[in-house]
């Protein structure tokens, strides 16, 4: 005849031990779900640090690059705009051309249409515009060339310093989206972790009845 505790009164032994492994998993489980969680946040932040430096990086270099090519394109304008101003001097020494010839030529600052010159004058005047115009064509062709060039040079820069950082960028912000949904199923692996925990603690306090 099974003897009565007179203190507790407890379920079937075999049940009981079930609710204790339930006890112990949930109990581990929890604690394994929050290193876990602890972990990922701490891998999370390290990426996270990672990626704003490479974002900042890349606009560093991006404004670098676009500040070298507004540079080099303002002095291209700038040279090409000198040239045009020394070309009629340039022009004037190419020929021996004198100073009092030179200023019926450009008829008070820009060239005249040939009236009031000699024979000899208008044909000095016209090899005078052949020169003009090849060397307008010419400073506009080498300017061309420049300014391809400098969009080459800078796409240059593009490919070698640009590129990486973005590509580190793409790859930190693919491991920071891996690291956010991980850190969700852990986070929900230690939530049900701490409910197992909780539900069997409960069943497992002891039940007093006071009996004789």
């Amino acid at each position: 005849m099974s003897k009565t505790n007179t203190l507790y009164n407890y379920e079937d032994t075999k049940h009981k031990d079930t609710r204790t492994m339930g006890f112990l998993l949930g109990a581990f489980g929890k604690l394994a779900a929050g290193r876990r969680v602890r972990q990922l946040q701490a891998k999370m932040m390290r990426v996270q640090s990672r990626l704003r430096r490479a974002t900042r990086q890349i606009e560093t270099t991006s404004k670098m690059i676009e500040t070298q090519k507004k540079y080099a394109l303002n002095s291209l304008t700038m040279q090409s705009s000198m040239a045009n101003q020394l070309m009629p001097g340039m022009i004037m020494n190419q020929m021996g051309i004198d100073q009092s010839l030179f200023n019926k030529f450009m008829g008070y600052g820009g060239l005249n249409n040939g009236t009031g010159l000699t024979d000899d004058e208008k044909l000095k005047f016209g090899e005078f515009q052949n020169l003009q115009n090849q060397f307008k064509m010419n400073n506009e062709m080498a300017i061309a060339m420049q300014k391809q060039q400098i969009e080459e040079y800078c796409e240059n820069l593009n490919d070698m310093l640009l590129e990486p950082l973005k590509m580190e960028e793409d790859s930190l912000q693919t491991e920071k989206d891996s690291l956010e949904s991980q850190i969700q199923i852990a986070q929900a692996d230690y939530e049900a972790c701490k409910k197992m925990e909780q539900a069997d603690a409960k069943n497992l306090a002891p039940n007093y009845t006071g009996a004789a």
